[in-house]
């Protein structure tokens, strides 16, 4: 399930609000393109690209066509697998920012996804969250009872047209 718009979105979004990553420590889930991670390497964060074992081959070669071969940003950003609910653990807990879009349509991945933003998170890392709200898939459900189960929610985009939100997440009990 493969989009781009939701990506877009949430890249619009940090420009309209000036989101500096300048030095911030990022990992995207489920990069797809790597085009939200891509964005905060060329602001210049330090980033971690993640998706499904499958998909880290695309990944890696979208990352190398669209970053530059030498000078600014020094930092590539690196590519790793990761499966929700399962090898998070390997990560750090100690990220600035956690980034995600499109990655909310799959119901029965849902409490995978929120050990990974938990385990992700605990340093207290803000996550951002593009998705178009498909009551079909149970998106908005993730949104209004999942995910709030364990962080502050908020939204802090929506664009009825396209029937895309944007949320900003923080783990209950983190700062």
């Amino acid at each position: 399930m493969v989009s781009i718009v939701e990506a877009l979105h949430l890249c619009r979004y940090f420009e309209e609000n000036s989101l500096n990553f300048e030095g911030k420590r990022v990992i995207e889930l489920g990069a797809g393109t790597g085009i939200v991670g891509i964005l905060a390497a060329r602001l210049g964060a330090n980033v971690t690209l993640t998706d499904l074992p499958l998909a880290v081959p695309q990944l890696q070669s979208n990352l190398s066509a669209n970053m530059p071969s030498f000078g600014w940003p020094s930092v590539t950003p690196s590519v790793l697998p990761l499966s929700w609910g399962q090898d998070q653990n390997n990560f750090a807990s100690d990220w600035d920012l956690v980034l995600g879009a499109d990655i909310v349509y799959l119901a029965e991945t849902y409490p995978l996804l929120l050990d990974t933003l938990v385990h992700l998170c605990k340093g207290g890392a803000v996550a951002y969250l593009s998705s178009k709200m498909r009551g079909e898939h149970g998106t908005p459900v993730f949104y209004r009872h999942t995910l709030p189960q364990k962080f502050h929610v908020e939204l802090v985009h929506c664009d009825p047209a396209q029937n895309i939100n944007i949320y900003r997440a923080l783990l209950r009990g983190t700062q």
